[in-house]
């Protein structure tokens, strides 16, 4: 079979093959129509057949523009049919989303985190900061602190003295949770900071 027909599909040869037929028919009719009206002399008879295979080849012209324009507009509509991606969806244009925000209930108060001592230890970030050890599925509230930007947790006493205690001397263990509050609220600070000693218990933290 050539390769032109496998590649096209005989199905798609089908419609090509019944106009070319058609068409060579009226085209036969047209021939004997002109023999007969030039060649045997038969006026009427010729010009009826000439007629007769014109209007065939008019109609057979319609049929074939209209299925012209089906075709075309059916595989016009399947060009802008979706495409299933084959390894996935693309990645966002906009680069990777946020993580969603964590966030611990401690007491009446809701924290940001809990993070890692590592990622806040000399972080920018200011307020009020619980100091926690992870241990099995929770953690152990040891302490409460107010940083400020650019102080390090590890260099007060407290880290050293009784964070470490309490958590088998691993710092990998102690995490940090923040209440934020705006630094210029120096009294709405102090004020949340005394609720919270007066209502958590915090195993460094003496209650006066």
């Amino acid at each position: 079979m050539p390769e032109f027909l496998t590649s096209m599909g005989l199905w798609s040869l089908i419609p090509l093959l019944i106009f070319g037929g058609a068409l060579l028919v009226i085209f036969g009719f047209f021939v004997a129509g002109a023999f007969t009206l030039l060649f045997l002399g038969d006026t009427e008879r010729g010009k009826d057949t000439i007629v007769k295979s014109l209007t065939y080849f008019l109609i057979l012209l319609t049929l074939f523009l209209v299925f012209a324009a089906v075709s075309y507009l059916v595989q016009k509509g399947e060009v802008f049919k979706p495409v299933e991606p084959t390894g996935g969806f693309p990645s966002s244009p906009i680069g990777a989303f946020p993580p969603v925000p964590q966030f611990i209930k401690i007491g009446d108060f809701s924290f940001s985190g809990p993070f890692a001592l590592s990622e806040v230890d000399r972080s920018e970030e200011s307020g009020i900061f619980v100091a926690l050890c992870k241990k099995d599925q929770g953690y152990d509230i040891m302490d409460i602190t107010k940083k400020s930007k650019n102080s390090a947790f590890t260099s007060t006493l407290n880290y050293s003295k009784c964070w470490l205690e309490k958590c088998n001397n691993n710092p990998a263990n102690i995490f940090m949770a923040l209440y934020w509050i705006p630094e210029k609220e120096t009294i709405l600070s102090r004020e949340a900071m005394d609720k919270m000693k007066k209502t958590i218990d915090f195993l460094c933290l003496e209650k006066k």
